[in-house]
Parts: C-alpha cells; sequence; structure tokens
C-alpha cells in the first residue's frame, strides 16, 4: 500500500506539473486503480470506491480525448467493471447494474469493432458467464 501511495503521489505531481502528457495521466489512472484494488482487498469498499471512481473519471477523459485509442476504451471497461463490482459488494446494486451496463455496451462495442481481438470477445463471453451465474444463485 505504502508503495502504490508513493507512486500516486509522484504522478499526481508530475500531471499537475505537465497536465498534457498523456503518459503522466494514465500512470496516475493507473495509481488510483492500484490503490483502489488494494483497499477494495483489505476490505476498505468506501475508500476504494473513491480511487474507482478518480481511476474511472480520467479514463473517461482520456477515452474522450483518443477515441480510436482501443487501449483506452478497454481501460474504461474495466473501469466501470470495478465501480460495479465494489457497488455490489456495498449492496449498491441498482448502481451497481448501471456500471455493469456500461461496461457491456463498451465490451460489445471493442467486440463488434475488432472481431478479431480474442482478448475483447473472451472478456465479454467470461463476463457474461459469471453474470448469469450470479443472478442464478
Amino acid at each position: 500500500m505504502q508503495f502504490f501511495e508513493e507512486e500516486t503521489v509522484l504522478f499526481q505531481a508530475l500531471y499537475e506539473s505537465y497536465p498534457q502528457h498523456v503518459g503522466f495521466k494514465n500512470g496516475l489512472a493507473i495509481s488510483y486503480e492500484k490503490l483502489g484494488s488494494t483497499h477494495r482487498a483489505l476490505g476498505n469498499l468506501e475508500k476504494a470506491l473513491q480511487f474507482f471512481e478518480q481511476y474511472n473519471q480520467l479514463e473517461k477523459e482520456l477515452h474522450s480525448a483518443y477515441p480510436q485509442n482501443v487501449e483506452f476504451k478497454n481501460v474504461l471497461a474495466i473501469s466501470y467493471e470495478k465501480l460495479g463490482d465494489t457497488h455490489s459488494a456495498l449492496g449498491n446494486l441498482e448502481k451497481a447494474l448501471q456500471f455493469f451496463e456500461q461496461y457491456n455496451r463498451l465490451r460489445e462495442e471493442l467486440y463488434e469493432n475488432y472481431p478479431q481481438n480474442v482478448a475483447a470477445k473472451t472478456a465479454l463471453r467470461s463476463r457474461t458467464r459469471n453474470w448469469a451465474r450470479r443472478t442464478a444463485r
């Protein structure tokens, strides 16, 4: 956790100094995701949610600025999934559903636009299967 926090402080400083530098913005987003995932693993769901929201915001900005960048679209989808999972764990099921729908929409777009991309196809199929299992319980 300490290293992720230190990494985030460094990326925040770099991003503040060079806000147009895509790599620093993306690095900061990744740092937020790492902190969110670590807090989630530790059971600090509210804290995790804060970092996942920051992660999602930066990914939305990156995707908006570079809509043809497949990786930014993919990572934006993942950020929605993280928000959905965390809201689900917190019992905010309606909110979780909204994020899962956004995740699914982006994954479907990735699959439609890049049908040769095995990773996009596998992720969509895997996520659909997981949702079916959860709702069958």
